[in-house]
């Protein structure tokens, strides 16, 4: 064999593994393009359910609080002893994730404990000033009259906003 044939023949494996790398290459680019695509989709969903069951716990426990409040506030003139607080716990836990609630529950839910507040706050009032004899008991009952009102078109809200939640 000449010089020229051992040439070619050099010249030819090194373009057949230049294009076979070549080619090697670009798959394994798009295979890994593929496989990362599919990781984002995996990682976009898996953030998706995590927000949605942050959003349930957040909204069963607001519910929670509310109808165990709005059960005091109803019993209320019919006890004897009016110092029952109603409970702000879920409030203070979750108050910083109602961003994906309505605007209109974002609005009503801090109206809504507030007047908790106010109730509790009358109740830490006739604790002091009367020493829980009751002196207060028109103002306490006014105050829990004043929040079961109010409570129930959050609820259904809240209730509502579960349904939607729970349907996607």
């Amino acid at each position: 064999m000449d010089i020229f044939g051992i040439l070619v023949s050099l010249i030819s494996g090194l373009i057949g593994s230049v294009i076979g790398a070549f080619i090697g290459a670009r798959a394994t680019l798009k295979a890994t393009k593929i496989s990362l695509e599919g990781i984002y989709k995996q990682e976009k969903e898996k953030r998706e359910f995590e927000a949605k069951q942050q959003n349930l716990i957040v909204i069963h426990a607001l519910l929670k609080e509310l109808k165990e409040n709005q059960s005091i506030a109803s019993e209320l003139p019919n006890k004897p002893f009016k110092h029952v607080i109603m409970s702000r716990e879920a409030w203070s836990v979750h108050k910083g994730s109602i961003s994906f609630m309505t605007e209109k529950l974002q609005t009503n839910l801090p109206y809504t404990y507030s007047l908790i507040a106010e109730y509790n706050s009358i109740l830490d009032y006739d604790k002091v000033a009367s020493r829980g004899e009751g002196r207060n008991n028109d103002k306490i009952e006014a105050s829990a009259k004043k929040f079961s009102e109010n409570v129930g078109g959050v609820l259904a809200q809240l209730e509502d906003l579960l349904k939607n939640t729970e349907g996607r």
